[in-house]
């Protein structure tokens, strides 16, 4: 079970409470971003931190999130319907 969240790598021994919470809070945190629930995010944040999630962790979600998280959502600039112009054209 490598990556695991629930179980450390090494003998499979479960990770300590502490731990669990601050993987949730984290997760909590990224599904957040990719709901588009900004306004939630800093009160997760500060969750995770009171958890034991360092900036180091957080950052990650957040390079995650704008690396790929929102990659091929259907916006304005989205050529395939038309783009930003769409509305300008003639018919």
């Amino acid at each position: 079970m490598r990556n695991s969240l629930v179980y450390q790598n090494e003998n499979n021994k479960p990770k300590a409470p502490d731990e669990l919470l601050k993987t949730t809070s984290l997760l909590y945190f990224k599904e957040a971003l990719r709901d588009q629930r900004f306004e939630q995010c800093p009160t997760l944040i500060k969750t995770a931190k009171r958890f034991g999630a360092q900036n180091a962790d957080i950052r990650k979600v957040i390079n995650e999130y704008t690396n790929r998280g929102n990659a091929g959502q259907h916006n304005g600039a989205n050529l395939a319907i038309g783009g930003r112009l769409r509305y300008l054209k003639e018919e």
